[in-house]
């Protein structure tokens, strides 16, 4: 029998007003993958969890917010990393921005569509403009999201 491998990841994409979604900019640890790069919360699915268990345990742990309805956006192999699969989830981020304590990262920020394809976003908290998680990933799921949204 074949053991899988693959290392199981959510991220989860947080919708908030004036079609902006929240982004944390990662700790600019080498220890981590994309250091230094904004990217959506999330992280390692853990034994026994769901993918959705995953998700709320971060956003938990990451920003202090707990949703009570995260929708799958989808699920496939993470295009950067062969070894990774990634389940896509997204809510809306219910808490006024002003509320949120940073559990990890570094820093956290709203952005809209026109800026996150740009590739890179200003950080306030380091004062310097830092890249988006290379690829086209982050626009494209940002994308989906707000298509599914305004075709409801």
């Amino acid at each position: 029998m074949k053991m899988d491998r693959k290392v199981h990841k959510v991220a989860v994409i947080l919708p908030y007003v004036d079609n902006k979604v929240l982004l944390q900019l990662r700790d600019f640890k080498s220890d981590i993958i994309f250091p230094g790069n904004w990217g959506f919360f999330g992280g390692a699915v853990e034994d026994g969890e769901s993918p959705q268990e995953t998700a709320r345990r971060e956003l938990l742990e990451e920003i202090g917010f707990d949703s009570d309805v995260l929708c799958e956006l989808d699920s496939e192999q993470y295009p950067l990393l062969e070894d990774t699969f990634l389940y896509s989830f997204f809510c809306a981020l219910e808490m006024p921005i002003e509320k949120i304590v940073l559990g990890e990262g570094f820093d956290f920020g709203l952005f809209a569509f026109e800026e996150i394809v740009t590739g890179k976003l200003y950080s306030k908290k380091a004062k310097k403009f830092a890249s988006v998680i290379p690829s086209n990933y982050i626009a494209e799921k940002v994308s989906i999201l707000f298509n599914r949204i305004k075709n409801g």
